[in-house]
């Protein structure tokens, strides 16, 4: 968990500088904006991957231990809702970032759209925002539901 809000941190971080990076026409680290937003895209994708890992893994203990008598069938229900909540936020947010990273080729090709990209950002660099702050509500809900459950005595 302490990996998940680290990376969070990198993640938020880089977002952004690489939108600093892109508004005021300025190189990061001796690299130019799109070529930092490849950096970024790479650090982001597995940072969320990272996320939706811990809460598909825990989540799955979660299980086995309510199976085995560790723990009330309300965690479980506890738990879909979690998810429920929390997934579809993180998908969204991996879309629209993919969407402003795929979008800056159209940018740097100078298409017609290229005045969407700058828009864009702002929508994804928001849920980006709001999705930090369910995660921190989700992974604080998480180790609730862990608390919950018994120990294993085997």
């Amino acid at each position: 968990m302490i990996t998940c809000y680290l990376l969070m941190f990198v993640n938020f971080i880089n977002l952004t500088l690489t939108g600093i990076s892109g508004y005021f026409q300025m190189d990061l680290i001796g690299a130019n904006h799109p070529r930092f937003a490849v950096f970024m895209i790479l650090i982001f994708a597995i940072t969320e991957t990272v996320v939706m890992y811990f809460f598909i893994s825990t989540g799955k203990g979660i299980k086995e231990a309510i199976l085995k008598k560790l723990g009330e069938n309300e965690l479980w229900i506890r738990e879909r809702k979690l998810k429920m909540k929390l997934f579809p936020h993180l998908m969204l947010t991996l879309t629209l970032v993919g969407a402003v990273f795929i979008h800056g080729g159209a940018v740097d090709n100078h298409m017609p759209s290229s005045w969407l990209h700058g828009p864009l950002f702002l929508i994804a660099y928001g849920h980006h925002i709001w999705s930090l702050i369910i995660k921190n509500y989700a992974f604080k809900e998480q180790i609730a539901i862990i608390s919950k459950l018994k120990p294993d005595t085997e």
